[in-house]
Parts: C-alpha cells; structure tokens; sequence
C-alpha cells in the first residue's frame, strides 16, 4: 500500500465535497427564485394601510436589493460575493446573513451536541446491557420501548413533554429562555425536553443497532478463545465484542448526526421555540427571505459533507484493515 494514501483520498473527497456544494447551492438558489412570491410580499399590509401603491414600492425594494435582475445575474454576482466572504443581506431582518447566522448558530450547535451525546451514552451502555442479558425480562422491555422510541415523531413528543411537564406539573418553562446564559445550570435545565424530544428516536435506533451488533460478535470464535484465556467477562466484553461493533455504531452515529441538522433539530427549535438556524430558516422561507435560506442549506449541505468524510476517516482507524483508493 503507497503511503500517503489517506492525504489523497481526504483531497479527493474534499474535491468531491465542494461539486456536491455547489450544485446544492445552485439548485437552492434557483428553487427559491422561481416561486411566484417576493421578499417584499410582507410588506403589502402596511402599504396598501398607507394609501400607497404597492407595485411601485415592491419594484423600489426589487430594485434595492437586485431581485429585479435575471436570475443567472443574480447568481454570478452572488457566488463572486460569496467567494469575497459575502453572504448577502438578510431582507427580512435588516442585517448580513453571516451575522444573523453568527448570533444564532450556537443555540443549534448546544441542542443537536447535548442531544447527540444524550442518546449515544445512554443507548448504547442499554444495548450492550440488553445484549448481555439476552433473553431476559430487562431485554424484552428495552426492546419494546426502542420500537416505541423509533415510532414517536420528535415534534409530537416534544408537544407532550411541554403539555405534561410544563403546562401540568410547571417543572420547565413552555418557551426556551434567551436570556439565561449559555454555559450554566439554568440554560442546562431549560434544555432539558428539548434535548428528550430530539434524542429519543436516535437514543432508541442505537439500542437496537448496540445489541444487533453485540450480539454478532458475541457469537463469533474469538469470544470463545478470549473467555477460555480466562480474561474477565468485562474485558471480553468492554475489549474485545464492543471495540469490533463500533464500526456500524459510528456509521450509524454519523447518520444520524447529519440527518438531524436538516431534520430533527429543525422542528425541535420550532416547538421549544429556540432561536436556532432551523427557527432562523423557518422564519425565513415564510419571508421569502432569499440569501438567509440559500445560506442556512449550504451550511446544513457542508456539515453533512464533513460528518461523511470525518466518518471514513474514522473508519481507517477503528479497522486497519479498511483502505481507501
């Protein structure tokens, strides 16, 4: 095997990575264009409120912000900005999108983290148990309810928890809190259903794959000669079984971790109403708010990318054996 081999395939896929971005952002930027509504849509109730005409004021704000141009104009001139840093102008909120992004990021950065960790921990250490204890009553009801989990949509769930624990039993507030800070107990605590509502469904998903993938190697020869060395059950198992299902593990994490950035995290924020990009980019398609939309997917598009290439990277050292050409 040539050496370098891994610097050339992360080059190659990083290559790969910037085609596949930018026809996302091609197509996005041209979807968005093509509706029959304007971003100066929203501003025809006060208009027509003032007595003015609302075809002069649209075209005005068309013209302000070179939505009157062609489409293919439009885009030359926003990939040149683009590559300058510029993300455009926000039209609905009055400021650069990179400072609207800048503000908010970090609240879908916590829910999908915490969520993440929430549901790896917790269902994995549940299905090696299950696993172990094979057949027994505790593995019979973690199975059950993993089926649940994986059945019960987020936004449903995260309505449930606020009717129960918030409305019923006032344990947590019914809104998400912008003003605790970030780093602190209190901020911890409000993000408490949140992270519940968007971990469950993952939670679940890895029991079941932590056992499957258990219960594979636990079968296979080399369990046996391990245990017949006179190793402890815990290091058979903690070592030796567990260390070989970790490959499907992290290829399942991995999913999920960029699945969620377009999906789960969204309707969470929408629901426990946290000022995330997914409540960013919600508000913004209603506003037909142009450059926050097109920015919001690119992020969401190279996040995917990277979670993709950082997982066959992981892959090369969870199995030696794994090469890439």
């Amino acid at each position: 095997m040539r050496k370098g081999w891994l610097r050339d395939y992360i080059l190659k896929r990083l290559l790969y990575s910037l085609i596949i971005a930018w026809g996302i952002l091609t197509v996005t930027f041209i979807l968005v264009r093509v509706g029959p509504s304007s971003p100066a849509d929203k501003y025809l109730a006060n208009i027509a409120a003032r007595g003015q005409d609302p075809s002069q004021v649209i075209a005005a704000i068309e013209a302000r912000y070179g939505l009157d141009k062609p489409v293919l104009q439009q885009y030359g001139e926003y990939i040149f900005n683009l590559l300058r840093g510029n993300w455009g102008w926000s039209l609905s909120t009055s400021m650069p999108v990179i400072e609207l992004i800048k503000h908010h990021w970090i609240y879908s950065f916590q829910l999908i983290l915490l969520s993440s960790l929430f549901a790896a921990i917790i269902g994995i250490l549940i299905g090696i148990y299950s696993a172990v204890k094979q057949y027994t009553k505790a593995d019979y009801a973690f199975t059950f309810l993993s089926f649940i989990g994986i059945s019960i949509p987020n936004f449903w769930l995260g309505v449930m928890l606020i009717l129960v624990f918030s409305v019923k039993l006032g344990l947590f507030k019914t809104y998400y809190d912008t003003t605790l800070p970030l780093f602190s107990l209190a901020n911890l605590k409000a993000l408490t259903l949140p992270v519940i509502t968007l971990g469950t469904g993952m939670l679940a998903a890895y029991v079941r794959y932590t056992r499957s993938a258990m219960l594979d190697n636990l079968r296979k020869p080399f369990v046996t000669t391990a245990r017949a060395k006179g190793l402890p059950e815990h290091i058979v198992i903690g070592k030796h079984v567990f260390r070989n299902a970790l490959l499907p593990l992290v290829t399942i994490i991995m999913f999920d971790l960029g699945s969620i950035v377009f999906g789960g995290a969204y309707l969470t924020e929408i629901v426990f109403g946290i000022p995330g990009l997914g409540q960013v980019s919600f508000n913004a398609i209603f506003a037909n708010d142009y450059p926050v939309v097109v920015a919001i997917t690119l992020i969401g598009t190279l996040v995917v990318l990277l979670v993709n290439l950082v997982t066959d990277i992981a892959y090369t050292y969870l199995d030696p054996r794994i090469r890439y050409e």
